[in-house]
Protein backbone atom coordinates (compact mmCIF):
# COMPACT_ATOMS: atom_id res chain seq x y z
CA UNK A 1 0.00 0.00 0.00
CA UNK A 2 1.11 3.23 -0.89
CA UNK A 3 3.08 5.26 1.94
CA UNK A 4 2.65 2.15 4.26
CA UNK A 5 5.17 1.73 6.81
CA UNK A 6 6.76 -1.86 8.20
CA UNK A 7 8.88 -2.13 11.43
CA UNK A 8 12.36 -1.84 10.63
CA UNK A 9 12.88 -5.61 12.35
CA UNK A 10 10.18 -7.18 10.00
CA UNK A 11 12.08 -6.02 7.22
CA UNK A 12 15.03 -7.50 8.01
CA UNK A 13 13.27 -10.87 9.17
CA UNK A 14 12.14 -11.01 5.70
CA UNK A 15 15.02 -10.69 3.99
CA UNK A 16 16.96 -12.64 6.13
CA UNK A 17 14.37 -15.53 5.71
CA UNK A 18 14.77 -15.09 1.90
CA UNK A 19 18.42 -15.23 1.85
CA UNK A 20 18.27 -18.40 3.98
CA UNK A 21 15.43 -19.76 1.19
CA UNK A 22 18.34 -18.63 -1.10
CA UNK A 23 21.48 -20.90 -0.09
CA UNK A 24 20.65 -23.77 -0.10
CA UNK A 25 19.79 -23.86 -3.63
CA UNK A 26 23.06 -22.09 -4.86
CA UNK A 27 25.17 -24.56 -2.51
CA UNK A 28 23.76 -27.75 -4.46
CA UNK A 29 26.75 -28.68 -6.41
CA UNK A 30 25.61 -30.85 -9.93
CA UNK A 31 25.63 -34.36 -9.44
CA UNK A 32 28.80 -35.73 -11.37
CA UNK A 33 27.99 -38.48 -13.84
CA UNK A 34 30.03 -41.57 -13.87
CA UNK A 35 31.92 -41.92 -17.59
CA UNK A 36 30.08 -44.96 -19.08
CA UNK A 37 30.67 -47.01 -21.71
CA UNK A 38 29.11 -46.35 -25.14
CA UNK A 39 28.26 -49.82 -26.85
CA UNK A 40 27.64 -52.96 -24.27
CA UNK A 41 26.90 -56.21 -24.70
CA UNK A 42 26.05 -58.67 -22.20
CA UNK A 43 24.88 -62.41 -22.90
CA UNK A 44 24.59 -65.50 -20.79
CA UNK A 45 27.26 -67.86 -21.42
CA UNK A 46 27.76 -71.22 -21.44
CA UNK A 47 30.81 -72.57 -19.19
CA UNK A 48 33.24 -73.91 -22.22
CA UNK A 49 34.92 -77.05 -22.03
CA UNK A 50 38.08 -75.19 -20.55
CA UNK A 51 36.18 -73.59 -18.35
CA UNK A 52 37.94 -70.38 -19.09
CA UNK A 53 36.78 -67.15 -16.87
CA UNK A 54 38.55 -63.72 -17.46
CA UNK A 55 39.32 -60.86 -19.58
CA UNK A 56 39.72 -57.21 -18.77
CA UNK A 57 40.32 -53.88 -20.50
CA UNK A 58 42.33 -53.89 -23.74
CA UNK A 59 42.50 -50.28 -25.91
CA UNK A 60 38.89 -49.02 -25.82
CA UNK A 61 37.53 -52.55 -24.87
CA UNK A 62 36.00 -54.21 -21.73
CA UNK A 63 35.87 -58.03 -22.66
CA UNK A 64 35.17 -60.37 -19.91
CA UNK A 65 33.38 -64.38 -19.40
CA UNK A 66 32.64 -64.84 -15.80
CA UNK A 67 30.27 -64.00 -12.94
CA UNK A 68 28.67 -60.88 -11.73
CA UNK A 69 31.45 -61.32 -8.64
CA UNK A 70 34.53 -60.88 -10.89
CA UNK A 71 32.74 -57.74 -11.90
CA UNK A 72 32.18 -56.07 -8.81
CA UNK A 73 35.83 -56.58 -8.46
CA UNK A 74 36.65 -55.26 -11.35
CA UNK A 75 34.04 -52.41 -10.78
CA UNK A 76 35.47 -51.03 -7.25
CA UNK A 77 39.11 -52.26 -6.78
CA UNK A 78 40.99 -50.07 -4.91
CA UNK A 79 42.82 -46.78 -6.03
CA UNK A 80 46.31 -46.73 -7.01
CA UNK A 81 48.48 -47.63 -4.52
CA UNK A 82 51.52 -47.03 -6.50
CA UNK A 83 51.79 -45.53 -10.17
CA UNK A 84 51.95 -48.32 -12.65
CA UNK A 85 50.77 -50.85 -10.01
CA UNK A 86 47.85 -52.00 -10.97
CA UNK A 87 45.25 -51.61 -8.04
CA UNK A 88 43.94 -55.05 -6.56
CA UNK A 89 40.40 -55.91 -7.13
CA UNK A 90 38.09 -56.21 -3.87
CA UNK A 91 38.35 -59.95 -1.85
CA UNK A 92 35.69 -62.60 -1.74
CA UNK A 93 35.30 -61.20 1.78
CA UNK A 94 35.18 -57.81 0.86
CA UNK A 95 31.91 -58.14 -1.05
CA UNK A 96 28.74 -58.44 1.70
CA UNK A 97 25.50 -60.00 0.73
CA UNK A 98 24.52 -60.65 -2.92
CA UNK A 99 22.10 -63.33 -4.76
CA UNK A 100 23.28 -66.65 -4.70
CA UNK A 101 23.54 -66.22 -8.67
CA UNK A 102 26.11 -63.75 -8.46
CA UNK A 103 28.72 -66.90 -8.58
CA UNK A 104 27.15 -69.48 -10.95
CA UNK A 105 26.04 -67.54 -13.66
CA UNK A 106 28.60 -66.54 -16.12
CA UNK A 107 28.21 -63.39 -18.89
CA UNK A 108 29.92 -62.26 -21.82
CA UNK A 109 30.48 -59.10 -21.49
CA UNK A 110 32.06 -56.67 -23.91
CA UNK A 111 31.78 -53.06 -23.97
CA UNK A 112 32.96 -50.69 -26.04
CA UNK A 113 34.59 -46.62 -25.06
CA UNK A 114 34.50 -44.05 -27.12
CA UNK A 115 38.26 -42.55 -26.21
CA UNK A 116 41.02 -39.69 -27.60
CA UNK A 117 43.46 -41.98 -27.02
CA UNK A 118 42.34 -45.43 -28.06
CA UNK A 119 42.73 -46.52 -24.74
CA UNK A 120 40.73 -46.44 -21.60
CA UNK A 121 42.29 -44.41 -18.71
CA UNK A 122 42.83 -47.13 -15.53
CA UNK A 123 41.14 -44.57 -13.36
CA UNK A 124 37.80 -43.95 -15.32
CA UNK A 125 37.54 -47.70 -16.06
CA UNK A 126 36.32 -48.45 -12.47
CA UNK A 127 33.72 -45.92 -12.87
CA UNK A 128 32.33 -47.08 -15.92
CA UNK A 129 31.72 -50.63 -14.96
CA UNK A 130 30.34 -49.19 -11.80
CA UNK A 131 27.92 -47.56 -14.69
CA UNK A 132 27.16 -50.51 -17.07
CA UNK A 133 26.57 -52.45 -13.22
CA UNK A 134 23.75 -49.59 -12.08
CA UNK A 135 22.30 -49.51 -15.92
CA UNK A 136 22.49 -53.34 -16.84
CA UNK A 137 22.19 -54.81 -13.14
CA UNK A 138 20.19 -52.19 -11.58
CA UNK A 139 22.86 -52.72 -8.68
CA UNK A 140 22.38 -50.91 -5.68
CA UNK A 141 25.18 -51.17 -3.34
CA UNK A 142 27.03 -48.66 -0.76
CA UNK A 143 31.10 -48.88 0.57
CA UNK A 144 31.71 -49.13 4.65
CA UNK A 145 34.36 -50.06 6.60
CA UNK A 146 34.73 -53.12 8.94
CA UNK A 147 37.35 -54.68 11.40
CA UNK A 148 38.43 -57.92 9.17
CA UNK A 149 41.20 -60.32 9.09
CA UNK A 150 43.67 -59.12 7.02
CA UNK A 151 47.69 -59.59 6.72
CA UNK A 152 50.37 -57.61 7.31
CA UNK A 153 53.76 -58.13 5.07
CA UNK A 154 56.36 -57.68 7.63
CA UNK A 155 60.18 -57.73 7.34
CA UNK A 156 61.48 -60.78 9.04
CA UNK A 157 63.87 -60.19 12.00
CA UNK A 158 67.26 -61.08 10.32
CA UNK A 159 66.43 -58.43 7.66
CA UNK A 160 65.31 -58.31 4.01
CA UNK A 161 66.82 -60.41 1.33
CA UNK A 162 64.88 -59.63 -1.34
CA UNK A 163 67.24 -58.96 -4.23
CA UNK A 164 66.97 -55.03 -5.76
CA UNK A 165 67.28 -54.65 -9.56
CA UNK A 166 70.32 -53.87 -10.76
CA UNK A 167 68.72 -51.21 -13.34
CA UNK A 168 66.57 -49.15 -10.99
CA UNK A 169 65.26 -46.54 -13.34
CA UNK A 170 61.34 -45.69 -13.63
CA UNK A 171 59.03 -48.08 -15.79
CA UNK A 172 57.15 -46.17 -17.59
CA UNK A 173 53.38 -48.32 -17.99
CA UNK A 174 52.27 -48.53 -21.94
CA UNK A 175 50.39 -45.25 -23.42
CA UNK A 176 51.39 -43.18 -20.13
CA UNK A 177 52.23 -40.25 -21.97
CA UNK A 178 52.55 -41.03 -24.97
CA UNK A 179 55.08 -43.68 -24.20
CA UNK A 180 55.59 -47.14 -25.19
CA UNK A 181 56.80 -48.50 -21.65
CA UNK A 182 58.80 -51.74 -21.25
CA UNK A 183 58.19 -54.60 -23.83
CA UNK A 184 55.46 -56.97 -21.93
CA UNK A 185 54.46 -54.31 -19.33
CA UNK A 186 50.86 -53.93 -20.62
CA UNK A 187 48.05 -55.74 -18.79
CA UNK A 188 47.62 -59.46 -18.62
CA UNK A 189 51.21 -60.34 -19.98
CA UNK A 190 50.78 -60.39 -23.93
CA UNK A 191 53.39 -58.53 -25.74
CA UNK A 192 56.25 -61.30 -24.32
CA UNK A 193 57.38 -64.79 -24.88
CA UNK A 194 57.05 -66.74 -21.17
CA UNK A 195 59.50 -68.65 -22.27
CA UNK A 196 62.20 -66.14 -22.57
CA UNK A 197 63.41 -63.94 -19.83
CA UNK A 198 60.87 -61.94 -17.79
CA UNK A 199 61.04 -58.16 -19.16
CA UNK A 200 61.56 -55.42 -16.83
CA UNK A 201 57.88 -54.63 -14.60
CA UNK A 202 56.70 -58.14 -15.46
CA UNK A 203 56.09 -61.03 -13.29
CA UNK A 204 54.60 -64.93 -14.00
CA UNK A 205 53.24 -67.30 -11.88
CA UNK A 206 53.83 -71.12 -14.05
CA UNK A 207 53.10 -74.79 -12.75
CA UNK A 208 56.39 -76.23 -11.29
CA UNK A 209 57.23 -79.96 -10.66
CA UNK A 210 57.23 -79.52 -6.75
CA UNK A 211 54.19 -76.68 -7.36
CA UNK A 212 53.58 -72.97 -8.36
CA UNK A 213 57.15 -70.79 -9.68
CA UNK A 214 56.64 -66.64 -9.05
CA UNK A 215 59.14 -65.11 -11.33
CA UNK A 216 59.45 -61.19 -11.03
CA UNK A 217 61.47 -58.81 -12.56
CA UNK A 218 61.98 -55.15 -11.52
CA UNK A 219 58.68 -54.79 -9.64
CA UNK A 220 57.86 -52.57 -6.48
CA UNK A 221 56.61 -54.44 -3.21
CA UNK A 222 53.20 -53.44 -3.87
CA UNK A 223 53.05 -55.66 -7.33
CA UNK A 224 54.22 -58.45 -4.62
CA UNK A 225 51.44 -57.35 -1.92
CA UNK A 226 48.93 -57.76 -4.21
CA UNK A 227 49.93 -61.12 -5.79
CA UNK A 228 49.70 -62.13 -1.89
CA UNK A 229 46.54 -60.87 -1.46
CA UNK A 230 45.03 -63.22 -4.03
CA UNK A 231 46.86 -66.06 -2.86
CA UNK A 232 45.90 -66.04 0.67
CA UNK A 233 42.39 -64.69 0.32
CA UNK A 234 42.93 -61.54 2.58
CA UNK A 235 44.14 -57.78 2.35
CA UNK A 236 47.57 -57.53 2.23
CA UNK A 237 48.92 -54.43 3.59
CA UNK A 238 52.58 -53.63 3.12
CA UNK A 239 54.34 -52.69 6.43
CA UNK A 240 57.82 -53.25 4.91
CA UNK A 241 58.78 -49.66 4.13
CA UNK A 242 60.92 -51.17 1.52
CA UNK A 243 61.75 -48.84 -1.62
CA UNK A 244 62.98 -49.57 -5.40
CA UNK A 245 62.45 -52.23 -7.78
CA UNK A 246 63.27 -56.10 -6.81
CA UNK A 247 63.66 -59.46 -8.52
CA UNK A 248 62.79 -62.63 -7.01
CA UNK A 249 61.75 -66.19 -7.76
CA UNK A 250 59.58 -68.14 -5.41
CA UNK A 251 58.52 -71.70 -5.70
CA UNK A 252 55.65 -72.99 -3.43
CA UNK A 253 53.06 -75.11 -3.15
CA UNK A 254 49.14 -74.15 -3.79
CA UNK A 255 47.44 -76.48 -1.46
CA UNK A 256 45.67 -74.51 0.68
CA UNK A 257 45.86 -71.09 -1.01
CA UNK A 258 41.94 -69.34 -1.84
CA UNK A 259 42.96 -69.06 -5.43
CA UNK A 260 46.35 -70.66 -6.49
CA UNK A 261 46.59 -68.88 -9.32
CA UNK A 262 46.26 -65.71 -8.16
CA UNK A 263 42.74 -64.69 -9.02
CA UNK A 264 43.20 -62.01 -11.05
CA UNK A 265 45.24 -59.81 -8.45
CA UNK A 266 48.37 -60.08 -10.84
CA UNK A 267 49.79 -57.08 -12.65
CA UNK A 268 52.17 -56.76 -15.58
CA UNK A 269 53.09 -60.19 -16.88
CA UNK A 270 50.69 -62.37 -14.82
CA UNK A 271 50.51 -65.97 -16.58
CA UNK A 272 47.80 -68.83 -16.36
CA UNK A 273 45.55 -67.08 -13.87
CA UNK A 274 41.58 -68.21 -14.06
CA UNK A 275 40.62 -64.31 -12.30
CA UNK A 276 40.11 -61.18 -14.69
CA UNK A 277 43.62 -60.57 -15.60
CA UNK A 278 44.30 -64.36 -15.66
CA UNK A 279 45.15 -66.05 -19.29
CA UNK A 280 44.65 -70.22 -18.31
CA UNK A 281 41.79 -70.84 -16.41
CA UNK A 282 41.09 -74.04 -16.10
CA UNK A 283 44.62 -74.86 -15.71
CA UNK A 284 45.25 -78.20 -13.43
CA UNK A 285 48.03 -78.54 -11.21
CA UNK A 286 49.62 -81.96 -10.92
CA UNK A 287 50.54 -83.19 -7.25
CA UNK A 288 54.32 -83.09 -7.05
CA UNK A 289 56.35 -86.08 -5.57
CA UNK A 290 58.11 -83.71 -3.60
CA UNK A 291 55.97 -81.05 -2.49
CA UNK A 292 57.35 -77.26 -2.14
CA UNK A 293 56.99 -76.09 1.13
CA UNK A 294 53.52 -73.17 1.62
CA UNK A 295 53.41 -69.43 0.56
CA UNK A 296 54.41 -68.55 4.20
CA UNK A 297 57.52 -70.63 4.39
CA UNK A 298 58.72 -69.61 0.83
CA UNK A 299 58.16 -65.83 1.10
CA UNK A 300 60.65 -66.02 4.79
CA UNK A 301 63.24 -66.62 1.68
CA UNK A 302 62.70 -63.11 1.28
CA UNK A 303 63.49 -62.02 4.36
CA UNK A 304 59.66 -61.15 4.86
CA UNK A 305 56.93 -62.45 6.89
CA UNK A 306 53.20 -62.49 6.68
CA UNK A 307 51.77 -61.69 9.74
CA UNK A 308 47.85 -62.71 10.54
CA UNK A 309 45.88 -59.84 12.54
CA UNK A 310 42.70 -57.89 12.31
CA UNK A 311 42.10 -54.25 10.88
CA UNK A 312 39.82 -52.00 9.15
CA UNK A 313 38.75 -52.59 5.49
CA UNK A 314 36.33 -51.68 3.26
CA UNK A 315 33.99 -53.73 2.24
CA UNK A 316 30.91 -53.47 -0.55
CA UNK A 317 27.57 -53.67 0.81
CA UNK A 318 24.65 -55.04 -2.07
CA UNK A 319 21.28 -53.90 -1.66
CA UNK A 320 20.32 -55.10 -4.24
CA UNK A 321 20.81 -56.58 -7.66
CA UNK A 322 19.16 -58.14 -10.83
CA UNK A 323 19.71 -60.03 -13.74
CA UNK A 324 20.44 -58.38 -16.85
CA UNK A 325 18.51 -58.49 -19.46
CA UNK A 326 19.52 -60.04 -22.81
CA UNK A 327 20.69 -58.04 -25.80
Amino acid sequence: MKGAKFPVGKVVLIAAAAAAAVIPLLSQAPETKKPSFDVISIKPSTPSTFGFRGGGPRGNRFTMTGSLRMVLQFAYRHPNVQPGVPAPPLMNTQIIGGPSWMDTDLFDIQATAETNGGTIPQDQLPLMLQSLLEDRFQLKAHMETRELPIYNLVVGKDGPKIKLSEDQTPIVPPGAAGQRGEPGAGPRGFGFDPRGPLPRGAFSMMPSPSGLTLSASGVPIPTLVNMLAGQVGRPVFDKTDLKGLFDFKLTYSPEGLASPFGGGFGGPGIIGGPGPAGLGGGTQVTPPSDPAPSLFTAIQELGLRLESTKGPVEVLVIESVQKPAEN
